[in-house]
């Protein structure tokens, strides 16, 4: 009897297994390099290159931003960048320091200046890409007391 519970228990313990490995969706790692070499070039072709002809065709047109000041698609969040951020910052800069994906994901910690002799804040964002563009944006920013080296938000 105590062999035939060992057996039942094993069975099932067995099925559970497979049955959370097979619901689990399987990660495409490559696809995962691809959207984070995709979204470096897009994040420093709109910030640092400030290329918005070629940024627009990195975005889709009807793509969301949850910034609250950037508006609704490409062109409303290309405009809102220009007027709120390059139009009183023209040499804000970006410099990535952490960037990971998981699925259409892409996480990116970076360090912004709105001027070359600027503290700095520590930014992060979030894209989704869908079909090789820019589908979907978050981002959280945080700035850098004046006490605290800048080097020690990201180290």
């Amino acid at each position: 009897m105590n062999t035939l519970k060992l057996k039942l228990t094993i069975l099932f313990s067995t099925a559970c297994f497979l049955q959370a490995v097979n619901a689990q969706k399987m990660r495409d790692l490559k696809q995962e390099e691809a959207n984070k070499k995709f979204v470096t070039e897009f994040f420093y072709t709109f910030y640092n290159e400030k290329n918005m002809d070629k940024a627009r065709t990195m975005m889709l047109p009807d793509m969301i931003n949850h910034h609250p000041h950037s508006g609704k698609g490409a062109e409303e969040t290309i405009a809102a960048v220009n007027k709120f951020l390059f139009g009183k910052f023209p040499e804000f800069t970006v410099s990535i320091k952490r960037i990971a994906a998981e699925g259409d994901l892409v996480w990116i910690q970076c360090y912004t200046q709105d001027t070359p002799k600027d503290h700095g804040k520590m930014s992060m964002d979030i894209f989704r890409v869908k079909n090789g563009k820019i589908a979907e944006h978050w981002d959280i920013i945080q700035e850098i007391p004046l006490t605290v080296d800048p080097s020690s938000m990201f180290n």
